[in-house]
């Protein structure tokens, strides 16, 4: 049996001129990653980043920085996943008619079982009595058919997937037993600012509870999509925390920390090519998700709407090849097969000036009015088309787990 190993996230991010909303594409393993529009580093999900920040020597916050690390780390765990399957083997003779008169179909393509281990970290985000429910990425438990959970006592309980959304790239795991840590505090992910100090605890190259230090760099990044090899899903990203902490293969799905002890986010990317760049995914953002997973019993499919188009903004260059005179709206680059945009009439070239009777100016005003609907909700767009105006109604959808890519 081969064994292949592959760490928690190998992305690759993709920067893409327009965002598709609510889209992403599969796929994990065979890292790069692009940022969206002028970004141009190269990131993977956790690989090394910055080197640590001094700290500025002031005695009290070391003491309070070595006070909250004691109290969090014992509810970061380590998690390891293992995947077993059949990867096909291919037949170099197949086609070659010289050694086919030799051996005709005697030695066929043939399916190898193969073994891949994975590993991640994750936090107790629920304590129940003797049960406790770990949050992480759900790349990190990607297709697993066997997890364990090492706690920070060297102890090691088997897991149980209670669901996971590809969409938003989390996942919630439940392990039983007696003395289980407790669950990590949430803070507020939307008074952080800018220059703020957090901290990273995470099992990177599965050396565990590791902390880094580093400050939030900027807030609401978005049109950040993360790929990898054939058989593991990519991941789409938006509104994420951009942070300096340093963090490697294995924090994902690890804590982002105030110096207060409160978790602010997932950690999920890492620049691969560029120091100091990763991204946590808002802890607002992931506690309805992971709510929801939870109370469902299963959530492998959490509801998300979406429109199913993929947008740029519009400029002078474009508004002239349109022969659009205006200066303001949102140009349709692409239209997604059997979307609601495409069930609506909407299509490429098609210039969207508001949605629900706001101007439009940034795609990302699209995306954060779609954020707060549902699915089945209807919103109106008026579209600028060869020259004359025309409201649209669309129904929003739900957004498939997976997509065709662009």
């Amino acid at each position: 049996m081969n064994s292949r190993t592959r760490t928690s996230l190998g992305f690759a991010l993709m920067g893409l001129l327009g965002v598709l909303i609510g889209a992403f594409v599969v796929s994990l393993l065979a890292p790069k990653f692009w940022t969206s529009k002028e970004a141009a580093a190269n990131l993977i999900p956790n690989a090394a980043s910055a080197a640590p920040m001094p700290l500025s020597g002031d005695s009290d916050f070391e003491r309070r920085i070595v006070a909250v690390v004691k109290r969090t780390e014992p509810s970061v765990v380590l998690i390891k996943a293992t995947v077993h399957g059949q990867q096909q083997i291919y037949n170099p003779f197949q086609n070659d008619p010289f050694f086919r008169q030799f051996f005709g179909d005697q030695v066929p393509n043939q399916a190898q079982p193969f073994t891949a281990k994975a590993s991640g970290s994750g936090f107790v985000y629920h304590r129940d009595g003797d049960t406790a429910y770990i949050a992480t990425n759900a790349h990190v438990v990607y297709q697993a058919d066997h997890i364990q959970v090492l706690l920070w006592t060297g102890r090691q309980l088997d897991a149980q997937v209670v669901g996971a959304d590809n969409s938003t790239d989390l996942a919630l795991l439940k392990i039983h037993g007696a003395n289980l840590p407790p669950a990590l505090p949430a803070g507020n992910s939307s008074a952080l600012e800018q220059g703020q100090f957090v901290l990273a605890i995470g099992e990177p190259e599965s050396f565990q509870n590791s902390v880094s230090l580093g400050i939030v760099s900027a807030l609401h990044r978005s049109n950040i999509t993360a790929t990898g090899g054939p058989g593991f899903p990519a991941f789409h990203y938006e509104d994420m925390i951009q942070i300096t902490t340093p963090i490697n293969p294995g924090n994902s799905g690890g804590p982002l920390i105030t110096t207060r002890g409160q978790v602010v986010g997932i950690n999920a990317v890492v620049a691969a090519q560029a120091q100091a760049i990763g991204f946590s995914i808002p802890i607002n953002a992931a506690q309805p998700v992971l709510a929801e997973i939870q109370q469902t019993g299963h959530g492998i499919h959490v509801a998300h709407a979406y429109i199913g188009i993929q947008m740029r903004a519009l400029d002078k260059q474009l508004a002239s090849y349109l022969g659009y005179s205006g200066s303001q709206g949102i140009v349709v680059v692409s239209v997604q097969p059997g979307s609601p945009a495409e069930k609506a009439g909407l299509q490429m070239r098609d210039i969207v000036l508001e949605l629900n009777h706001k101007k439009l100016s940034d795609p990302d005003e699209v995306r954060a009015a779609i954020a707060k609907l549902k699915v089945g909700d209807k919103v109106t767009l008026l579209v600028w088309r060869d020259g004359g105006l025309q409201p649209y109604a669309v129904t929003l959808g739900d957004r498939p787990d997976t997509l065709p890519q662009g």
